[in-house]
């Protein structure tokens, strides 16, 4: 294998100028970088990256944790990531945890260990223990994205759950519906327990709290479509539905569908997130989209900042928008 002796050799200079043109190239002239750079493609020198990251005690890796990887929501989100961290020289990976501690634990290994430089987190269903154990190591590398701990001090991108489903609700409250159920995520998670009490509040606020009712989901398709048959089944039928994910809500629809009732005509329903199968969908999803994008963006960008021993806001929440298509309609009752 060539060696930077070899380039240096062909680039007619020594091996600490080679060295500070790839480590430092703003150290040296223009000339010397093209010179150097014809020398590393003459010989074939591939620069060990490895031996170099581990010299500076870096890796130049980040991790993002997952709790569900099939999830579409979370394509957007990474895809901002990727892009901030490949224009910083930096790789993704992205670790699956299937709620499973024993992978969360193994991916966080990789800290101290100086495999991966910091953690970005997209789910809060992991040990609080283990992210205080990294927490209380100096300048922690770690980022929380979309959800968030209610007992754990992170930096945060995030949006204001609580305003964007009582926006939701204000909106079919305000086509005259005043039987909205909800189908949530899983109680436990600090965003579901955010929308659930926007949800609660705005139907308080318009005299409508009588009628709530909340059934609990998973975020995924089949459990949108098995508590959608729940609701719908029932002799107390809502005329509107608000489910905390699009997958849900597309489930949701499914169940109309098989009990023949028709929606908009009959069934109001709103998702969550604007994932791309709600613009394609029949009918087409109202839904609260999220900045998915730039919550990756933001959450690398924040990331960096701190390897950079930059101070950080330490919560940047995010705007949404209630898009409205044509799963939503007037109440007919």
């Amino acid at each position: 294998m060539p060696t930077i002796k070899d380039v240096a050799k062909a680039a007619g200079c020594s091996t600490a100028t080679v060295s500070r043109a790839l480590a430092s190239p703003e150290k040296v002239t223009e000339a010397t970088r093209q010179r150097v750079a014809r020398a590393i493609a003459e010989v074939g020198y591939a620069p060990n990256v490895a031996a170099r990251n581990l010299r500076r005690a870096e890796s130049r890796t980040i991790v993002t944790l997952l709790p569900d990887i099939s999830n579409p929501f979370f394509s957007e989100i990474i895809n901002g990531m990727e892009e901030v961290a490949h224009q910083a020289g930096y790789q993704l990976l992205v670790g699956d945890c299937e709620r499973d501690p024993a992978r969360a634990e193994a991916y966080f290994s990789l800290l101290p260990t100086n495999q991966a430089d910091g953690i970005i987190l997209l789910t809060s269903d992991i040990p609080h223990a283990l992210v205080r154990r990294a927490v209380s190591r100096a300048n922690a590398p770690l980022v929380m994205a979309c959800e968030f701990f209610a007992d754990i001090d992170l930096p945060t991108v995030a949006i204001d759950n609580y305003q964007a489903a009582a926006h939701a609700i204000d909106y079919l409250a305000s086509l005259g519906h005043e039987r909205i159920a909800s189908v949530s995520g899983p109680v436990g998670n600090p965003i579901c327990r955010e929308r659930t009490r926007g949800y609660r509040d705005t139907l308080a606020a318009r005299g409508l709290s009588g009628s709530a009712r909340v059934v609990e989901g998973d975020f995924g398709f089949r459990s949108g479509y098995q508590q959608g048959l729940a609701l719908l089944e029932g002799t107390d039928r809502p005329s509107a539905i608000f489910c905390h994910s699009d997958e849900m809500a597309i489930g949701v629809l499914k169940a109309a569908r098989q009990l023949g009732i028709g929606v908009p005509e009959a069934l109001s329903v709103v998702g969550f997130d604007n994932i791309g199968f709600s613009e394609y969908c029949e009918p087409e999803l109202t839904t609260v989209s999220q900045p998915r994008h730039e919550i990756g963006q933001q959450a690398m960008r924040m990331l960096l900042s701190l390897l950079a021993g930059e101070s950080v806001v330490r919560r940047q929440t995010l705007s949404t928008q209630l898009i409205v298509r044509k799963s939503t309609g007037r109440s007919a009752t």
